[in-house]
């Protein structure tokens, strides 16, 4: 396996150079042209848009990390679905040990609905030599990797974080994305506008890509487990008793989240210590207000941890960074 050059086979997807930058600690936007710096080791794959995505950034600010920032674009281009990407995903370890997707739920945890190889983000690490391709696993090594910058994994915590983290990536955040509440659609106008056609879009996206590489056994079994995925999910988001579930399980997290910080002493899920966790909730509760889910913590819900919980936590700078003024990130993302 060529690191190297499954990387740099990947960025050339990209269609505009602007979507290429550095992020250094003086500049944690995307505004640096990356040919005019040195090369940072973590090199990442990523949509602005993308919840997984903008776990892993928040972690990089946080942590305080240099990195080349290769946004892909999503619907229309589909980049994320050539096969320069999707080799590089496949060379990654998850690939190896996990099962391929091929049913869907509406959640984005690997654990539970196997591994989706043409999804972002995905991590290179040349300075280990790795490629990651979940965001969990992602976050885990940075964090791990990094310990001595800030300790957002305590060991005595450790177990305690990982079940938050296991919380939040059970979220049906993408179901709630693609699918509409069936009482009320309290998605943002942009976002119910793109959702007719998408699918069609995508198998078509699909198809094209297929047909490059029908010499590629390996590249053809992922986008077969793609689009069995997809056609599952197209089924799922506009199925009434499949969404309502998934909303009421959301809330229910969210209750559950509601609980923890009633038993917590400080201003975070763990006291005074923020960690791991803190992030993953943070981007969570963000997407759950853009899509119009606020409510969820709001007046009448009887949740009040969670709603002064909400308007400490998107005060964060690694959350303002990486998500709420990240370019992409979305038209509509709450402030307060």
């Amino acid at each position: 396996m060529d690191l190297l050059a499954l990387t740099e086979a990947a960025r050339k997807v990209i269609v505009s150079p602007g979507r290429a930058s550095v992020i250094t600690n003086e500049h944690r936007l995307p505004e640096i042209d990356p040919s005019t710096v040195e090369t940072p080791d973590l090199q990442l794959f990523h949509f602005g848009f993308s919840i997984c995505s903008q776990k892993v950034r928040a972690v990089l600010d946080e942590l305080g990390l240099a990195f080349g920032s290769n946004q892909y674009a999503g619907p229309i281009e589909y980049e994320n679905y050539t096969p320069e990407y999707v080799r590089l995903r496949l060379a990654s370890e998850v690939a190896q040990q996990a099962r391929f997707v091929s049913s869907y739920s509406g959640g984005s945890s690997v654990e539970s609905e196997g591994f989706d190889p043409l999804v972002v983000p995905t991590l290179v690490d040349t300075g280990s030599g790795k490629i990651l391709a979940d965001s969990k696993l992602i976050c885990l090594h940075l964090t791990r990797q990094y310990r001595d910058r800030i300790d957002l994994l305590p060991e005595d915590l450790e177990a305690e974080i990982m079940a938050q983290i296991d919380h939040v990536d059970r979220t049906p955040h993408v179901a709630m994305l693609y699918g509409a509440n069936p009482d009320h659609d309290t998605r943002p106008e942009e976002i119910q506008a793109r959702m007719p056609g998408i699918y069609q879009k995508k198998y078509k996206k699909i198809a094209d890509f297929m047909a490059r590489v029908a010499d590629e056994p390996e590249l053809i079994a992922a986008y077969e487990a793609k689009l069995a995925k997809e056609r599952a999910a197209e089924g799922f988001v506009v199925d009434a008793e499949a969404m309502s579930a998934a909303i009421a399980l959301s809330e229910e997290l969210v209750q559950g989240l509601e609980d923890t910080l009633t038993q917590s002493q400080g201003p975070w899920i763990f006291g005074d210590r923020f960690t791991l966790a803190d992030i993953f909730w943070g981007v969570s509760l963000i997407r759950l207000a853009y899509l119009g889910n606020a409510g969820f913590w709001g007046e009448t819900a009887n949740r009040p941890n969670v709603r002064a919980y909400y308007d400490r936590i998107i005060q964060r700078p690694c959350l303002i960074h990486g998500v709420l003024t990240w370019p992409g990130s979305g038209r509509r993302m709450p402030t307060s």
